[in-house]
């Protein structure tokens, strides 16, 4: 099957006037675009040797057919060059979270900056592995995230009834603030597993920066104010190392490609594992922004400029698990 690979300009025909009844199975006529490999195969080096090695391993532990395609297809492009580094970054949190007293089963939050933009995957294939049993998205496509929800979802206590849209502009917004309300908007969070070969936008992902990170700020506030669950949680913040802050807009990548090193990761330790996704997904595509109608029809889609928060009930929600926990401790 071929299919075209995120981070390349898509297909007009796919992304302008889409049939809300397309399946991956359309995409096969697809032209696949083969992304230069350019430097990542000359010389033999440490990280081109890994980067083959985790590939391999993805390839041969690949469970689904239309992934295990897909990936074979992509195993040599550019966009997967930061797998190997997504690895260690995600193992050591995994090799720390090991020692703690977690069940089998887990919840992983992985929280970033992020965006959809240009193109679409299939959606099975941000559960490459059997390690991950569902990636779940909670905000609608083409909005974006806050603090206040991005709390509710890592403390496992956001739910869909909790949801607020405004906007996310101070002034100049054409939509009037009520209208911000998605018409479709299903009372439930946009399951990756339920989706399957449904084609969704590529998400990517760029790092959280402290100290002046403002919306990281915050998210630390409401945890200090309200704690957070940590038996079968883990949250993992994309945070790049101090010393290379100054190369921050080189370090965003792929959502598919921080999935795959999460799978990968959980090989060989005991756990199996959801993803939870806290992260904004507006349209920041460089050219033809996503078919709305499309996106709405895979879940729901928002108007331009529109913002996902939480309601004071979620936090309420909270503060009666905090009082409930005195007594069983």
């Amino acid at each position: 099957m071929a299919f075209k690979l995120p981070g390349t300009k898509a297909s007009p025909s796919l992304r302008g006037t889409v049939d809300p009844s397309f399946k991956i199975r359309m995409a096969r006529t697809l032209h696949f675009n083969q992304l230069s490999y350019e430097g990542l195969f000359g010389p033999p080096n440490r990280k081109s040797v890994e980067h083959e090695k985790l590939m391999r391993s993805a390839i041969h532990k690949c469970e689904d057919e239309t992934v295990l395609q897909w990936l074979k297809q992509n195993s040599q492009s550019a966009a997967f060059e930061k797998l190997g580094e997504m690895f260690n970054f995600i193992k050591k949190h995994i090799n720390e979270e090991e020692k703690k007293d977690h069940g089998d089963n887990i919840d992983i939050i992985f929280m970033a900056h992020g965006a959809i933009r240009d193109s679409l995957i299939p959606a099975c294939c941000l559960l490459p592995l059997p390690t991950v049993t569902d990636v779940i998205l909670y905000s609608p496509w083409n909005c974006t995230l806050n603090a206040d929800a991005a709390y509710g979802i890592a403390a496992g206590v956001m739910k869909p009834q909790h949801r607020v849209f405004n906007c996310s502009i101070s002034s100049g917004c054409p939509t009037p603030n009520g209208e911000h309300l998605p018409a479709k908007l299903p009372n439930h969070w946009n399951s990756m597993k339920r989706a399957g070969e449904e084609a969704v936008p590529n998400i990517t992902l760029s790092p959280l920066n402290p100290p002046k990170d403002g919306y990281l700020n915050k998210f630390e506030t409401f945890t200090k104010k309200h704690g957070l669950p940590e038996r079968n949680r883990i949250i993992i913040q994309y945070i790049i190392p101090a010393d290379k802050t100054s190369q921050q807009e080189t370090q965003s990548v792929p959502f598919y490609v921080v999935s795959l090193a999460l799978s990968l990761a959980l090989v060989g330790s005991r756990f199996k594992a959801t993803i939870h996704l806290v992260t904004c997904l507006g349209d920041r595509s460089a050219g033809r922004k996503f078919d709305k109608e499309y996106l709405k029809n895979q879940y729901a889609c928002t108007v331009d400029n529109t913002m996902m928060t939480a309601s004071p009930d979620m936090f309420k929600k909270r503060l009666f698990l905090n009082f409930w926990t005195l007594f069983e401790t």
